[in-house]
């Protein structure tokens, strides 16, 4: 049986927010890392469309009232997605100590 094929959308918030973790790898004299870190991220945030449910609603309450849920990618970002129909829509990515 074929999967759906669902499209992943990354809203400028999220896009922003790895174009800066980019920079700030870049900045500390590691362009390569930085160009090898956002590819993760971008595949990271493409793989949830496999298993949207895979990963819970946020915790944090503003975020849950909205049935948001919360991935976390290598302990340290948290990428804030939704599946509306066909498409996973991923709102914003940020660091896990921010969203404590």
């Amino acid at each position: 049986m074929e999967k759906d094929k669902r499209k992943v959308v990354f809203r400028q918030r999220a896009i922003t927010k790895i174009r800066n973790v980019a920079i700030y790898i870049e900045s500390k004299g590691f362009p390569n890392a930085a160009i090898n870190f956002t590819i993760q991220l971008f595949d990271f945030g493409a793989s949830l469309a496999d298993f949207p449910d895979k990963y819970p609603v946020c915790r944090k309450r503003v975020l849950a009232l909205r049935n948001l849920r919360c991935a976390i990618f290598k302990k340290d970002y948290i990428f804030i997605y939704k599946l509306i129909n066909d498409e996973l829509i991923i709102y914003n990515v940020v660091h896990a100590r921010t969203i404590a």
